[in-house]
């Protein structure tokens, strides 16, 4: 830090964040109304403003795309270069919304955000810069350079229809209210305010978390804290597999955590059974080999691992939790739920039933896996909410 630079501190920083947000003037009219101003919200808002709409985001938080800086561990991994159905809970929907150039409209938006990126492992893409501030930056000045009026700290309480089209209310230095055309939900755990407008809702729920569980007996989570492993994981109920990954696994006190249980985590419920074989990569023959030699599984396991193990290839084969449910929901990167998919056009995201109401990212019932997935929904579906909704 440069000599008589003074460090920001929290409260100071939250401070200045709802200065400007106050400074914000907020019309009693607009074209587009976008509830929620995270990933999906502000591209929607670009999108709708670029088209030619004028477009207000309502963000209950003291500044728009807060929740972008903590995607990725902060680094956000913004999309992935193996985009596939297959790695969503509704993929025929998801198919219908994204269209066949997905990964590469995703891509092009970034590419005219000024946004240079980098791939890793698994086709997770990242911004060069490995910062998630660079990503919200990005979009904060595009959606300002097209005029989008970003009202953060104002939390919508209310939404109906009226002869124009909707009418929005929402509180921030006091009560207001705000009428659009349309109005694009991009909310996400706001499942009071979805259910205010008599769509069916998916209740809200912690999913990508770790899982608190039930170790076998004779093995230690305490003495296995902090460790990690390379692992084939399986879910099983009743016996049968219900979903399987590959991936890192990282023993925590309470339960397992990492990329692998991450994904699982999507699938299981209290009672199943992860089995994990720690040594994956490693065909049985050459396992035993190996254990013969070493005297145990310290040659291909940590250490500490194979020491709680006592050494026993078959428990390293097929080492089984019993879940016991989601362990620190609050860190969850993704909540399920939301609206369901099948009330809304595929074509324009908006509702069947409901003409000018539009609906984006967490606001719908769509869930993808661990390494960008959810993101790249996000910035797909709001593009697609926020063209439709200018129209």
């Amino acid at each position: 830090m440069a000599r008589g630079q003074r460090r920001v501190s929290r409260s100071q920083a939250r401070e200045a964040a709802l200065a400007a947000a106050a400074a914000v003037r907020v019309p009693e009219r607009c074209d587009v109304a976008v509830l929620g101003g995270g990933a999906a919200g502000l591209a929607a808002a670009i999108a709708a403003a670029e088209t030619g709409a004028s477009v207000v985001v309502l963000e209950r938080a003291p500044e728009c795309g807060r929740t972008i800086l903590a995607t990725g561990n902060g680094r956000c991994n913004f999309s992935n270069s193996r985009l596939a159905w297959g790695r969503y809970n509704d993929p025929a929907f998801v198919e219908a919304v994204c269209g066949t150039n997905f990964g590469e409209d995703v891509l092009t938006f970034f590419e005219e955000c000024g946004l240079a990126w980098v791939e890793e492992e698994g086709g997770r893409l990242y911004p060069l810069s490995r910062q998630a501030a660079s990503v919200r930056e990005v979009l904060l000045g595009r959606a300002l350079r097209a005029g989008v009026a970003l009202a953060a700290a104002r939390e919508v309480t209310g939404i109906e229809r009226d002869s124009n089209g909707w009418r929005v209310s929402y509180e921030g230095a006091s009560s207001c209210r705000l009428a659009a055309c349309s109005a694009v939900l991009s909310v996400g755990g706001g499942e009071e305010l979805l259910r205010t407008t008599g769509l069916t809702c998916a209740p809200f729920e912690p999913v990508l978390c770790s899982l608190a569980c039930e170790a076998p007996r004779g093995v230690s989570l305490d003495a296995l804290d902090g460790r990690r492993s390379h692992v084939a994981a399986r879910l099983l109920r009743d016996g049968a597999e219900v979903a399987r990954e590959t991936g890192e696994v990282l023993f925590r006190g309470y339960g397992l955590s990492g990329i692998a249980i991450f994904d699982l985590s999507r699938h299981a419920r209290p009672g199943d059974v992860i089995a994990l074989d720690l040594t994956c990569g490693l065909d049985e023959a050459r396992a035993a080999q190996l254990v013969e030699r070493a005297g145990g599984c310290a040659g291909f396991l940590d250490p500490v691992i194979a020491s709680e193990l006592e050494g026993s290839l078959d428990t390293a084969r097929d080492l089984r939790f019993v879940v016991s449910g989601p362990a620190e929901p609050q860190r969850a990167q993704v909540t399920r739920g939301g609206l369901l998919a099948c009330q809304f056009d595929p074509a324009t995201l908006e509702a069947h039933e409901l003409p000018g109401l539009f609906a984006c990212g967490e606001a719908l019932d769509v869930d993808g896996a661990c390494g960008g997935f959810n993101l790249a929904w996000a910035w797909k579906s709001g593009l697609v909410a926020g063209r439709a909704a200018a129209l």
